[in-house]
């Protein structure tokens, strides 16, 4: 595997815990899915895998590798690694793109620093890409500044200059959101080529389980800031055994018997599995996590001493 996560703790600065000791390993090739209702930690998660943690974030457990250097630690190692070899699509392309910068010197931003590439000659080997994800490449579109583009074309742009280096592994954090259907079918599609011609392994994390089914193989539910099941995308979402994730998936089926809630305040995290205050068939196993289990043949593991499960 090329990205290794061991037992991930994150926490504010004032030591309340935001993300539990988790696990997660991906590598080329690898279509995973991370899932889960707004403030669960996935993106949060997708920050610490790039080095890129809010302020007021720290690490205080576990650690982060990518092809055997270190991610969670500042080196010129990693700034050789992050945008080269593994990239990052965040949630927000209007903050993640440079207001002060032409598209076409965002696109070339990468390439230059990584592939020693003139502005020119990375625009003549991006076109073609620029033409699949739809994007348009005459010199006016060039010229313009994020805030002249529309919310799908920065989201595309976005997604274009992290793949301008031709990363190995791939950070995408709802990366569809300002799509309109028609461009996101595509984008979907699209996706699943590049995946396939460059053996591009993703990590997509998103809240839409339609859009996750149909694009990873593998898939993890964070609750709370913890994970609450894994394993193969097409089980999970065909037979859920966390109640989480039954819930989960009655929400997204709009079924009524998926009650209302909120996540639980950090500060009011209960012992062993976060989600009993919600949950239906919460039982006195629960505080220690040993309320269900998987086997490893599934991908599947309960780990009822530290919480939460692996995504092998």
């Amino acid at each position: 595997m090329s990205l290794v996560v061991d037992q991930l703790s994150l926490a504010r600065a004032d030591g309340l815990r935001l993300l539990a000791p988790l696990s997660l390993e991906f590598g080329p090739g690898d279509r995973v899915g991370l899932v889960g209702e707004s403030g669960s930690g996935k993106s949060l998660l997708a920050q610490s895998l790039f080095g890129a943690l809010p302020q007021g974030v720290k690490q205080i457990g576990g650690s982060i590798s990518a092809f055997g250097t270190a991610m969670d630690t500042p080196s010129r190692a990693r700034d050789l690694i992050r945008g080269r070899r593994l990239a990052w699509v965040p949630q927000d392309p209007l903050q993640a793109l440079n207001p002060f910068m032409r598209t076409q010197d965002q696109l070339s931003l990468l390439p230059g620093i990584h592939l020693g590439e003139s502005t020119n000659s990375a625009m003549a080997r991006l076109l073609p890409l620029l033409e699949r994800l739809r994007l348009p490449t005459d010199k006016a579109f060039r010229r313009k500044y994020p805030h002249e583009l529309s919310g799908g074309q920065r989201q595309r742009l976005v997604l274009a200059q992290a793949l301008s280096c031709d990363p190995d592994l791939l950070i995408l954090d709802e990366p569809t959101t300002a799509l309109d259907p028609t461009v996101q079918a595509d984008f979907l599609s699209l996706m699943l080529e590049l995946q396939a011609e460059r053996s591009l392994g993703y990590l997509w994390i998103s809240h839409d389980l339609g859009v996750v089914a149909s694009v990873t193989s593998r898939l993890m539910v964070l609750y709370g800031g913890e994970a609450m099941e894994a394993g193969p995308t097409d089980r999970l979402l065909r037979e859920p055994r966390h109640p989480y994730t039954q819930r989960l998936l009655q929400a997204a089926k709009r079924e009524p018997s998926a009650e209302a809630g909120f996540l639980p305040d950090p500060k009011e995290r209960p012992k062993g599995c976060p989600f009993q205050p919600r949950c239906p068939k919460v039982e006195a196993s629960c505080a220690t996590w040993g309320v269900w289990r998987g086997s490893q043949e599934d991908g599947l593991r309960c780990e009822s001493k530290l919480g939460g499960v692996t995504l092998l």
